[in-house]
């Protein structure tokens, strides 16, 4: 005589369990995919904060050169400043016959332009480095700052100055830029007109889908 077959019968207290179970499963896999969105949404704010930092003593270590260019020396000085900057100079200044450089340090160029400095003639887009009257050191226009410090990137530095505006820009391989623009007065003095950081947008396709279904 055959037996006949036994059943598995799911009583109220382990169909409860399952579900607190399954339950568990689903808030742990939005737990883990909450912190990897939260983990890459910091390392973001946390460059973008680095970059940020790195433009700002930039600018203002270029202020301060400028600043005292015009205390010590006036017109003269700044072009000479200028010039270790990169910055471009377009027109005399007022009151200025000498519109040039100092020898042996050229006005940089922005783009692919040639620029002349005193270790001979050097390509933009190379890293060169040029003694300021501060002690420190400022790239030729088109030139990169290396971050020794481990930083976000380098900063590429470029600019014009037609005699009255100084406009300097300083922009990072991310895309975010500080644009600086001091006005030069006839008593060696300035003020600033412009002091704005930005980021260019980029298009990185249609991003990550939580949700495929």
């Amino acid at each position: 005589m055959a037996r006949p077959h036994g059943s598995v019968r799911i009583g109220p207290i382990s169909l409860f369990t399952l579900i607190i179970i399954l339950c568990l499963a689903v808030l742990a896999v939005l737990s883990i995919t909450t912190a990897r969105a939260e983990l890459s949404i910091t390392e973001r704010q946390a460059a973008t904060t680095t970059e940020t930092y790195q433009l700002e003593v930039q600018g203002q270590e270029f202020v301060a050169a400028v600043d005292g260019a015009l205390a010590s020396g006036g017109e003269t000085a700044l072009e000479a400043v200028l010039a270790e900057y990169g910055i471009a100079v377009t027109a005399a200044p007022a009151g200025d016959a000498a519109a040039a450089a100092p020898a042996g340090a050229g006005a940089g160029a922005e783009g692919g332009e040639v620029i002349e400095d005193t270790a001979g003639d050097v390509p933009a887009g190379e890293a060169i480095e040029d003694e300021t009257p501060s002690g420190g050191t400022v790239p030729a226009a088109g030139t990169t700052i290396s971050d020794d410090d481990g930083g976000a990137g380098a900063i590429t530095v470029s600019g014009t100055f037609d005699g009255e505006l100084i406009s300097a820009t300083f922009a990072m391989d991310s895309g975010r830029t500080l644009a600086v623009v001091l006005r030069v007065s006839n008593n060696d003095t300035y003020t600033i007109e412009q002091w704005k950081t930005t980021t260019q947008w980029t298009d990185d396709g249609a991003g990550e889908n939580l949700w495929l279904g």
